[in-house]
């Protein structure tokens, strides 16, 4: 094996359906060595080839000796397969069907590991492609582009990705009879999630009259804007938390369109889009700190994968330009 050879490393098995229910802690990416020699591996990646998120990064002085198999664990740790573990509280590999990519530290694709919702399994490596453990995304300046399509809408300001929590609706639209918990049932929040997990971060933006529909592809909800339409110039709220004297209504995910709340103006601002609800005027806004490091290192959405993402907001006016949105198609 010559420098500019790839090492012939392999994908030899994904278990993505264990017996660990909800968060399968126990699922698996499994690599052997089918080389003579020992190879370094520190510092490549384990990602998603769907979501481009990346799950596992081995550490400094990994090597794998000759013939050697090691598994890589979702939130297990196991000594005799290598001890390696993502530490996610979450699920990492759709039982629906995924793709599972081993990069080296150059970002090229030396395996890749496919399978859909039956368990058939397909090699995907393409020796030296260049890839990344973060979304490729192609960005949009004309929303009449990407109308009824899969799109990211990434904050300019703190790179979060517009996310759909909670369970996707049932049955017909409107059948939750409203977005309050004194409807009989509190639709789930809107976050500002690092990564796409389970599909979550894809929306789809219907022309309804002269405004837009925006519809989680994986929820079916309809972001949604709660709380009173603003008063008076925009800023005169001060800011969107509680310490600057008013806090912003949350916006979230509704099964219907009451009261025309879910319906949003999609305004370019530079190289980026106001979303402002056409009932209440309020921008569509990214809370939290900026995403640190590669997409997926918060490991989740959920207070429970150890960390919770920032709510995503209805504030008046665009404050630290944090009301300032990217489209990007995957």
């Amino acid at each position: 094996m010559t420098n500019q050879q790839t090492p012939q490393i392999e994908i030899t098995n994904i278990v993505y359906k264990n017996e660990v229910k909800r968060t399968q802690s126990d699922e698996y990416v499994e690599i052997t060595n089918h080389e003579k020699i020992s190879v370094d591996v520190s510092g490549w990646q384990i990602a998603s080839g769907v979501g481009r998120n990346k799950a596992f990064t081995f550490p400094q002085g990994t090597k794998l000796a000759p013939g050697q198999s090691v598994r890589v664990y979702t939130n297990e740790v196991h000594p005799e397969s290598g001890g390696f573990s993502c530490g996610s509280g979450v699920s990492l590999w759709k039982d629906s069907g995924d793709e599972v990519r081993l990069l080296d530290t150059q970002g090229n694709l030396v395996s890749g590991l496919a399978y859909d919702s039956k368990g058939n399994f397909t090699k995907t490596t393409t020796p030296h492609e260049q890839t990344s453990s973060v979304d490729a995304v192609v960005k949009i300046t004309n929303i009449d582009e990407i109308l009824n399509k899969p799109v990211f809408i990434e904050n300019q300001e703190t790179k979060r990705y517009l996310f759909s929590d909670g369970e996707p609706i049932k049955g017909e639209r409107g059948n939750e009879g409203g977005w309050l918990a004194s409807s009989g049932f509190e639709s789930p929040k809107v976050v500002g999630a690092d990564a796409n997990y389970y599909n979550h971060a894809l929306w789809k933006i219907i022309l309804n009259g002269d405004s837009f529909l925006i519809e989680n592809q994986e929820t079916k909800r309809y972001l949604f804007s709660d709380g009173e339409p603003i008063k008076g110039e925009r800023g005169n709220e001060g800011g969107w938390l509680t310490s600057s004297g008013f806090e912003s209504p949350k916006v979230v995910g509704a099964d219907a369109n009451y009261y025309n709340r879910a319906l949003w103006k999609i305004v370019p601002s530079g190289d980026s889009f106001l979303i402002e609800n056409q009932e209440t005027k309020r921008y569509l806004f990214s809370d939290g700190e900026p995403i640190k490091g590669e997409r997926g290192n918060e490991g989740g959405w959920l207070a429970s994968s150890g960390f919770e993402s920032p709510k995503i907001v209805g504030a008046d006016a665009n404050y630290y330009n944090r009301a300032l949105w990217k489209i990007t198609t995957p």
